[in-house]
């Protein structure tokens, strides 16, 4: 190509190649651990041919011995895991009487999220905000092509709104005030058609939540994470930091899970759980051969380009627990939550002008999708691209149209369309492509011009007729491009989170691989499963920290009540 254009000093090609994927894990992240599954190589003898195939999280360790653990403690439930989901677990259990240990291998409770999906909340009913159950539920099994087992997911839809209002109240108590998501406000690609309106609340932060927070915790985040944090102090839960959870104690494989056995090699310490443990660790997303095993997709990235936040922590710790006692896993290939947000040399969420449903080209300048798809879609269709990569195009006329098309791409991100001069911004730094001719960004891009001009040129045909014959995008989607300055972004795919876990029933019990329940153990969040499976169900807006507070309350009061 010659003279490469650079971009923060990055070429060109790298820049858009760049936009293969960025990885931003719910609340964890960091360096990549562990190594993807290697092709088998010839062995002699059949035993250790089969070895070498087996990814190693799947081989259980052996028992750490009784002489190896320094000290014994017990309550009446360990809660494993101190996000949303263990949080709203150790508390929901402390308030029936419980005694509550609540174990985090890391020095503070972890969040990410701003919007929360429940049905049926008091907020709601404000709005006139009215869902129906079983379409919901019904939207998610579609998701996960039925997968899933419809009574857990039920389960969100039917106490979700209760555990909401429960949240809420005590963040009142706490000073964060919460509050609906407008209805026109969570509108997401792909889901003009079936027009479920918003899930969601959200919470504005006091000054004590927003202190406490993290530095970089979004407002909204930071209430919700003081609520729940300050909840179980609170109501007397002894969370301890620093403690990560390496092993569940149950005899032979047998019967009760009786303990889980917790802290670093030399210091281990059992945490005996009279009436349950239950797993709230998170996700697998930092554990890059368990991600790629259950998610071949993450494999078509490229793997340099993971821009990973907040630690290395979401290693799929109580996935392999449970699996290394005879805990049932969810059917492969497991869900990501992959959305189109992905800025290419920048840790950064895209700007929601770049999101829009612009037109979209490949690295060779050619149109090969409906750009209204819901995300995980778009990112789908992306990854089957030469580089898999995207160039998402646009005109001057964007102040007016890009409201017109009723399309948020989460409204927090909106802030060019509240503050134009970001656009100048994103363009001194390279995010954004600008020039005054097609001819011009079509170099900037360093996509093949010919190819580009007859792309454009079809795609304002097609505009002016108000049909997109080709892809089947709406009408009020479908705006030429044809005023100066005219303006390309690359984008990328995120991996925000895993969702796959070990099954559960309708009581968050885990099970083996006979749909036994194993005693003593529960799951619930991003550790659970039983939920999720193809894709994430964006058309629910909130949906899965929904689950996370539902199915982590729940799984609080049937350990106190069932053991």
């Amino acid at each position: 190509m010659g003279n490469e254009e650079k971009v923060n000093g990055v070429s060109r090609r790298a820049f858009i190649k760049g936009a293969a994927v960025s990885t931003v894990a719910l609340g964890s992240v960091g360096s990549i651990i562990g190594c993807s599954p290697k092709e088998k190589e010839p062995a002699t003898e059949p035993e250790t041919q089969v070895e070498s195939a087996a990814p190693s999280f799947l081989k259980a360790p052996d028992p750490i011995a009784d002489a190896d653990i320094k000290e014994t403690v017990t309550a009446d439930v360990i809660v494993v895991g101190g996000g949303m989901s263990g949080l709203c677990a150790a508390m929901s259990a402390a308030e029936d009487g419980a005694k509550v240990i609540l174990l985090e291998k890391t020095e503070r409770v972890n969040f990410r999220g701003n919007d929360y999906g429940a049905i049926g909340t008091k907020l709601q009913k404000q709005i006139n905000n009215e869902i129906n159950k079983i379409d919901a539920v019904q939207e998610i099994m579609r998701y996960n092509a039925y997968k899933g087992n419809q009574r857990v997911v039920s389960l969100w839809a039917e106490n979700s709104g209760k555990v909401a209002d429960w949240i809420m109240a005590k963040a009142e108590g706490y000073g964060c005030k919460p509050k609906a998501v407008p209805l026109d406000e969570t509108v997401t690609p792909g889901t003009t058609v079936k027009g479920f309106p918003t899930l969601s609340f959200r919470m504005e932060p006091s000054e004590v939540a927003t202190a406490d927070a993290p530095t970089g915790t979004h407002p909204w985040t930071a209430s919700m994470r003081y609520t729940l944090k300050q909840g179980c102090i609170d109501t007397g839960v002894d969370i301890r930091y620093k403690t990560p959870a390496v092993q569940l104690v149950r005899k032979d494989n047998k019967g009760r899970v009786t303990a889980v056995i917790a802290g670093e090699k030399g210091a281990y310490k059992k945490f005996v759980g009279t009436k349950a443990i239950i797993l709230c660790s998170g996700d697998y997303n930092s554990d890059q051969e368990m991600r790629e095993y259950y998610i071949p997709s993450t494999k078509y990235m490229h793997a340099n380009m993971y821009e990973m936040v907040d630690g290395d922590h979401n290693t799929g710790d109580g996935q392999k627990m449970g699996m290394w006692i005879g805990a049932a896993m969810d059917e492969f290939p497991h869900a990501p939550m992959y959305f189109d947000f992905a800025v290419p040399g920048a840790p950064i969420l895209a700007d929601a002008l770049m999101r829009q449903p612009w037109l979209s080209v490949n690295e060779k300048g050619l149109r090969y999708e409906n750009e209204e798809l819901p995300y995980a879609y778009l990112s789908n269709a992306q990854r089957q691209q030469p580089g898999n990569a995207r160039w998402t195009v646009w005109d001057a006329k964007w102040p007016d149209e890009a409201p017109s098309f009723k399309v948020v791409a989460c409204k927090d991100m909106r802030t060019s369309f509240h503050n134009p001069e970001n656009v100048k911004t994103y363009i001194e730094k390279g995010y954004i492509k600008s020039a005054e001719t097609l001819e011009e960004l079509a170099d900037k891009m360093g996509v093949p011009k010919e190819n580009f001009l007859k792309t454009v040129e079809r795609y304002n045909e097609l505009a002016r007729k108000g049909v997109d014959e080709d892809f089947g995008k709406r009408a009020a989607c479908l705006t030429t491009i044809e005023k100066p300055t005219f303006y390309a972004s690359p984008l990328g795919t995120a991996l925000l989170v895993t969702l796959g876990g070990l099954k559960i029933n309708e009581q968050l019990q885990v099970l083996d691989e006979e749909l036994n329940i194993i005693p003593g153990l529960y799951a619930a969040g991003n550790a659970s499963g039983s939920y999720y499976a193809n894709d994430y169900c964006v058309n629910l807006p909130g949906n899965s920290h929904g689950r996370a507070f539902t199915f982590g309350y729940l799984a609080g009061k049937n350990a106190v009540k069932l053991g």
